[in-house]
């Protein structure tokens, strides 16, 4: 499906910010011209329908005809995606490449520290979030218990 948004561009200290109009909310992005402000507006618009997607939460309907808040000039940004798009393995296969248990893996989506959905029968991580929790290298095991004092 092809997701369009609004955009307006407009230079800030020697960048140019792109900020969503209308309720997309949250944020936006900048570039160091305007064609790289533009690619990086559909790289956040991506990522704001993956997270919708995953969620199995519809985007607020988009709106058109904004007016310039900052001075600068709005430019609607396409993007086509669906859920297939987004980079996933399975839960069995995210155990493996975390080294835990199919179990771990379910607490670790319920905690919200992995982006997962339901494709039929099978529960789908995104690769981003696995590669996010490898990056972070968490230790084994429960954290050793610090006493409150100690005795001299």
């Amino acid at each position: 499906m092809v997701y369009v948004w609004e955009f307006e561009f407009f230079d800030s200290d020697g960048m140019v910010d792109a900020v969503p109009c209308g309720s997309l909310g949250g944020g936006g992005t900048f570039g160091s011209d305007l064609n790289d402000a533009v690619e990086s507006a559909a790289d956040f618009l991506a990522c704001m329908v993956d997270d919708h997607l995953m969620g199995g939460v519809d985007l607020p309907a988009p709106d058109f005809g904004h007016q310039p808040q900052h001075g600068g000039k709005v430019i609607a940004v396409a993007v086509s995606r669906e859920l297939g798009d987004i980079p996933a393995v399975t839960a069995a296969d995210t155990a493996r490449m975390l080294g835990v248990s199919t179990a771990r893996v379910s607490q670790l989506i319920n905690a919200g520290l992995l982006d997962s959905w339901k494709d039929g029968t099978k529960r789908m991580v995104s690769k981003a979030s696995i590669e996010v929790r490898l990056a972070e290298a968490p230790k084994a095991g429960r954290p050793k218990e610090v006493p409150c004092c100690i005795k001299q």
